[in-house]
This record gives C-alpha cells, structure tokens and sequence, in this order.
C-alpha cells in the first residue's frame, strides 16, 4: 500500500511538473483557440465577416505548432454564422498559400489578405446574387477586405515570434494592437448573457479598472475610449456610450492614488450619472451588474500580478542598466588585474634579469689583460706587490683632474704603461655603458610600473561608467533572415578566436540537424572565418518548445606529440628547455630554447627564456612582438657573452597551419609521405648581435604529416647535414617511429657530439566530429578480392 501510494504521487508530481514545462504551449494553444474562434464570427456592419483570414495568416506564418487548434477554433465560430460562412472562410483558407510563390510573394501579405477576401467574396456573392450584385454588398465587400488588412497589420504588431513575443519591451504600438484586437474578441462575445451578468461587459470594465491601476489616467482613458469605439460600431447604435466608457476609465485613472476601493466607486458614479444624464442609454440592470461584478473581481486579483504586469508594460530599467553595469565593471576589472598581473611578471623579470658585475665587483681590481702576458707579472700581482693593483684601483676611483699623478707613477713602475692607460680607460668607458644599460633597463621597468599603477587608477574609476559595446546578434540573425532560416532566438555567448560560441533557438518541427549542418555552420564560418562544429542539440519545454543547438569552434586536427630530452653529463638540469602548451583549443604552442652550454648556468639561461615567452604568449602578446622583448631583455647584459637560441611554432588546428619564428635554432622537418620540407632558420640567436630581426614562415599541414623539432646535440660534425637529412627522412616513414627510438638510431648511426639532446616528434591527424550526420565509409567495405 505504501509503495503503491509513493507511485501514485510519483505520477501525479510528473504530471504536474509536465504541465508547468508546457505552460506557454498551454496558453498558446488556448489563446489561438478563443482567438480563432471568437474572431471567425465578428461581425461588424451587420454584413462584415472579416477576421478569419488574418488569424489564420498568423499563425501559418509564425507559431504553425498551433494551426490545428487555430483551425478547430475557426471552423466552431464559423458554424455559428451557418455552413455559407464556413465554406467561405475555406476558400480563404485554400488560396492563401500561394503567397509563398515567388511572384506573388512580393505582395505585402496585409494587401495579399485584403485580395484574398474580396476576391472570394465577389465570387461568392456573384454566384448567390446571378450577376447582380446590388451596391450595399459591394461596399460590405470593400468594408471586409479593409478592415481584414488592419487586422492582419494588427495581429502582426501584437504577436511576434517566440521568444521575442514573451521578452521583449511592450511599446504603444503593440498595446493599442492588443486592446483592439480584444475589444473586437468582446464584440464577438455579445451573446454570453448569464442572467444579469454579461461576460463581454464585464471583461471590457475589469480591463478598464486594471489599465487604471496600472497605468494611471492616461492608459486607462485610451483603453475606454478604445473598447467604447468598438463595442458601439459594432452594434450600430449608442454611439453615446464612447462618452460612458471614456468618463470611466477617467474618473478610475484620476482615483488611482487612492487605492482600489475609489476606483470601483468612481466607474460607479459615472455609470449613475450616466443614468440620470440620458435615460435613452442602454445602461440597464445587465450593464450595472456587469459592472458590480467586475468591480468585485478587481479587488480578488493579487497585488503581485499587478506588479507583474506593471513591469511588463511600463518596465524600469534602472536595475537592469545597473546590474548590466556592475557585470561589465567586474568582467573589464578581472581582465586589467590579469594585465596589471603580467605588467608586474614583466617588471620583475626586467628588474632581476642580469645584476651588474661591476656593481658586485666593485671592491676587487680585475687583472688586465696587458699584465696577464706579461714577464713581470708576479712582480707586480704577486705576494711582494710593487703597488700597480693600488695604483689602477686609485686611478679608476678619483676624477681625471688628479689622475696626472698617478699616471706618472704608473709609467714609473711599469713597463707597459700605454698599453695599461688604454686597457683601463676601456674598461671604464664598459663600465661606464654597462651602468647605463643597466639605467635603460630599470627606466624600462619602471615605465611598466607606471603601467601598472595607471591601470590601477583606471579600474577604480570604472566604478562610475562603462562603455557597452553591441554584439553580433543582429548580424547573425539578419543572416539567417537572408537565407529563410526559421529561428527563435541567437545567442553570441563567446567571440575569442578558437573558443567562439553561439546558442540558435529553433522550432520544434524544423530539420534542425540538417538546417544546422548544411546552413547555420557555413554562415557562422562565412561571418568569422573560423569552422564551427554542433556540440550539443536538446528539445527544451521551457519557457516554450524549441529546439536548443549549440555551436562552438570547431578543431579540425589533433596533434600528438612525443618528446625526448638528455643532458650531456647525466645530470637532471639540461642547457635545452622545451613546452608544449595549447594557447587555446584551436591553437598549440611549441617552444624549443638551447641555451649555450650544458651546465646549471645554461639550463637557468633556457628556463627563463621559457618561462617569458610561455607567460607572453599566454598573455595574448604577438609572437614577433615576444620574440624582441626577449631580445631586447637578452642584450642588457655585460661581458658574460650568454645567449640561447629559441624555436617557436604555433600550430593552428582549425585552420591546418604551422607559423614558424626561429632565432639560431636548427630547421624544423615537415614529413609528408616520401617528401620532406625544411623549415630553415636565417636569424642569430637572442641576445648575440646588438641588431636583431624576426620573420614568421607559414607552412600548411594535411592529416598524416610529421613534424620534427630538434636541437643541435642530435646532429653529428663528421656528416654533412645533407646525408643526415636524407637518413631522417627514410627513418621517419616508419608509422611506429617515436622520439626516443629516432635518437637511439642516430646514436648508432654516426657519432653525435657530446651535448645535450631534445627531440619534439609530432603527428598530425584530421579530427573527424562525431556530431556530422555523415560518417567517412570503412575502407573494409569497399575492399575487392583479385581472382586469378
């Protein structure tokens, strides 16, 4: 019993949760129903049928999941007029689709309805008439197919597509529609009569006293006005109860301070003074009930869906500028902190890049070189000095006013004193240039300090506005309005190269697979020059049934990448530094430093060559635009004569193209089939010559290629490169070929030097999605066995 009674509210709470997903598909569903039905049998003029078409023009056009309810509805309401109405409204019905011809789909749909109307009524009525139509129906023909083109221009402006229709902000337009398509619905209402209540009469004040809650005077006068017009042309007579309705809804706006119960005692006094004014009026006892009755109802409708509705119609946009505001403050925040970050990496980097040995030096007096070769060297810089050392350190330290003395003194003791004055003087003028580098380069980080702080000040005045920028929704959208493709919605939720993202809201009942596959990605790659690929497709029942895709970049290759790495000496630090690293999905980063010599001091030179180029690179910062910084802080340094070569390579994965920058590192080898391409390097290293230039090499890469980057440990001095290159190139058609076999086979095959070894294999393979509704076939279904 207890199980069976935990299914039954299982059930029950699936059922409910079923309704409240499909709610807005509910409400349509019954919106169009009463719409159409009420609608078909509007008759205006006492001859005027003309609101069929209209509706049904809507909602073939734009909420088609709706047409059979529309069409129940329709024929219901028609068959109250008698069976002539219901043919009428079919033939309307059966010649509507040809507007969606390509001649007559120039025609404005509103005056294609207006000919759809009269063209089946002049037929009708000269079949019914024998040719003689008299005057009178002529002109309710002409009334009909007027008023059915206001009504299509009305129905339009009131009922725009899914999601907008539910989103987006009510302007004048689209309430004066609303309330004029619904007085109409009440003049199709006029027979529902329950005693002294009528349900037209009490709908039409209970939407005057809302109007008056909500918006005031104004709002609710227009309303009266509006609903009195309608209501009495349609009756042909009482045009006296415009001035009822309107001095209602103008006594219940002017009383809206006051609360609800003024506004139900004002609509009363105005229908009561409208008694004794003009008893000719039809303000009988149904009239005045309908009017207690909806008074009563407006004081049972909840506060909130008041507010609701005030909100809809007159939204305030205040909190939604700000939190719009606030969100664009802490997302443009969090980006100038990461710069504000990396501004202080680079301060620091310069800061500590190279300590002056002239400042640590300072208290010692290096040898010269003129005295090292010199045959009375131990006289002077040994044990038993003659005073040289003592001499140069003074001369280096007074001005060159006092330093006569000591010269005389120097060319008195030593036996090279020209030789010795030109060796100090040059190295004070090092000195000297040393100090001023050394002075650019702390110019230099303080500048990015400046940066920094600058940045800092900006981000706190950003508190107090934000420059919006537009998206790219229209854009994407006004395309697919060009190319006829039916959507709901687009949503833009990310534009960075290789990590672009875009949510298409489609209809239910759309291809959506084949819409996106064959239309959607080739627009989205035509607007960004970037291929895209469906990651996701759902149905959503929320707030209404469409179908949710979603499109992200798209990588059309993969790289795998195998790396073999040794050290001359056996020791874990390596004078080679290398990273493999993605910039994004759609972007890999390939680093190959040599630092000269294998000791610690060049394992430390080629990290930090990586460590500034990886944190450049991630930072977004142009690859040529790194490869001079690092230059730049390679060259601010003195006399130790320390460079490293770099290898940089950005594969692009979506595009299939390898850029190359080399600086003195060794070629890069592209090994596609029995064909090799030599990528070459044609610049120095960083840091050797005082001048430096860069050039980027693009090569395009196919699935199957092979990529080698190498360091110049593996290549051998008693081989010429030529030959070396031909065995790598026979070696690497070996599909099980790796890193560490490749430099095994090298080894054996001639005698590589004794230096430090790194070795970058990679593959590359096209990346087939498993989102495409077409699969590549299997080569075993069309292999052919060979008779003989």
């Amino acid at each position: 019993m207890y199980e069976q009674d935990q299914k039954r509210g299982l059930s029950w709470r699936r059922a409910v949760e079923s309704l409240q997903a499909r709610k807005v598909s509910i409400a349509f569903t019954i919106v169009f129903f009463i719409l159409a039905f009420f609608l078909a049998q509007v008759v205006l003029f006492e001859a005027s049928v003309p609101f069929f078409l209209p509706i049904w023009a809507l909602v073939n056009l734009r909420f088609q999941r709706f047409l059979p309810w529309t069409i129940a509805g329709a024929l219901l309401g028609s068959f109250t007029l008698g069976f002539g109405q219901v043919v009428i409204h079919a033939l309307q019905a059966f010649i509507f689709p040809l507007h969606r011809k390509r001649f007559i789909k120039k025609i404005p749909l509103p005056l294609f309805v207006l000919m759809d109307v009269v063209f089946i009524q002049v037929i009708w009525q000269f079949v019914s008439y024998g040719g003689d139509i008299p005057v009178s129906v002529w002109l309710a023909i002409g009334y009909e197919g007027v008023l059915s083109l206001f009504m299509t221009l009305f129905l339009f402006q009131l009922f725009l597509p899914l999601p907008d229709f539910l989103h987006k902000k009510w302007t004048a337009e689209r309430m004066g529609a609303a309330l004029l398509i619904g007085a109409l619905v009440l003049t199709g209402m006029s027979n529902f009569i329950i005693g002294y209540v009528s349900i037209p009469l009490i709908l039409t004040h209970l939407v005057i006293v809302v109007a008056a809650a909500v918006g005031g005077v104004q709002l609710s006068t227009v309303v009266a006005v509006l609903a009195g017009t309608v209501l009495s042309i349609s009756k042909l007579s009482f045009s006296g109860m415009i001035a009822v309705y309107a001095v209602t809804g103008f006594l219940a706006g002017l009383h809206k301070p006051f609360g609800r119960l003024w506004q139900a005692f004002s609509m009363l006094g105005a229908t009561f003074f409208f008694i004794l004014y003009d008893r000719t009026l039809p303000l009988d006892s149904v009239y005045i009930g309908s009017l207690v009755t909806a008074s009563l109802l407006f004081f049972a409708i909840p506060s909130k869906w008041m507010k609701d509705l005030k909100d809809q119609l007159f939204p305030d946009t205040t909190h939604i500028l700000l939190r719009r505001q606030k969100w664009m403050t802490e997302k443009v925040n969090n980006q100038l902190h990461e710069f504000q970050h990396f501004v202080d990496f680079i301060t620091r980097f310069i800061s500590d890049r190279f300590e002056s040995k002239a400042v640590i030096d300072k208290g010692r007096t290096e040898v010269l070189a003129a005295c090292q070769s010199c045959f009375h060297y131990e006289k002077c810089w040994g044990e038993k000095s003659n005073g040289i050392p003592v001499l140069m350190k003074q001369w280096e330290e007074q001005s060159k006013k006092t330093r006569i003395q000591i010269e005389k003194k120097l060319q008195f003791k030593c036996v090279k004193p020209t030789q010795i004055m030109q060796e100090l003087k040059e190295r004070e003028a090092k000195v000297q240039l040393t100090q001023e580098m050394q002075h650019g380069k702390k110019m230099f980080a303080l500048k990015l300090r400046d940066m920094g702080n600058h940045m800092s000040e900006l981000m706190s005045n950003l508190e107090s506005g934000v420059t919006l920028y537009t998206s790219h929704e229209e854009v994407v959208k006004e395309k697919f309005q060009q190319c006829n493709i039916p959507f709901f919605q687009v949503d833009v939720l990310n534009i960075e190269v290789g990590q672009m993202e875009v949510v298409c809201c489609l209809p239910v009942e759309s291809r959506a697979k084949m819409v996106g596959e064959r239309l959607i990605l080739p627009i989205l790659y035509d607007l960004w020059k970037e291929p895209f690929e469906i990651t996701s497709m759902k149905e959503i029942h929320h707030p209404y049934e469409h179908i949710q895709m979603t499109c992200k970049s798209s990588v059309r290759f993969s790289v795998t990448h195998d790396i073999y790495t040794s050290s001359s000496r056996n020791t874990i630090y390596s004078g080679d530094a290398h990273a493999v690293f993605p910039l994004h999905p759609g972007l890999l980063a390939v680093i190959l430093s040599d630092g000269m010599g294998n000791n610690v001091e060049a394992h430390r030179e080629s990290r930090r060559v990586m460590q500034f180029m990886r944190e450049c690179l991630n930072k977004k910062m142009d690859p040529e635009t790194t490869m001079h910084t690092l230059h730049y802080m390679m060259s601010l340094q003195d006399d130790t004569d320390s460079y490293a070569t770099v290898d940089l390579a950005l594969i692009d994965l979506q595009k299939g193209e390898l850029w190359s920058w080399k600086a003195g590192s060794m070629s890069t080898y592209l090994i596609r089939g029995n064909n090799m391409r030599k990528i070459e390097s044609k610049h120095v290293p960083f840091g050797f010559l005082p001048t430096f230039s860069i050039e980027a090499r693009k090569v395009d890469i196919k699935d199957g290629d092979v990529l080698l980057m190498l360091s110049d440990g593996v290549f051998s001095a008693n081989t010429t490169i030529e030959k070396q290159e031909l065995y790598y190139k026979k070696i690497l058609q070996d599909p099980s070929m790796n890193a560490e076999r490749f430099v095994k086979m090298l080894e054996e095959t001639y005698s590589l030097p004794g230096d430090d070894r790194t070795v970058i294999f990679m593959q590359v393979k096209h990346v087939v999605p498993e989102w495409s509704i077409f699969s590549p076939r299997q080569t075993s279904n069309f292999q052919e066995k060979m008779i003989h």
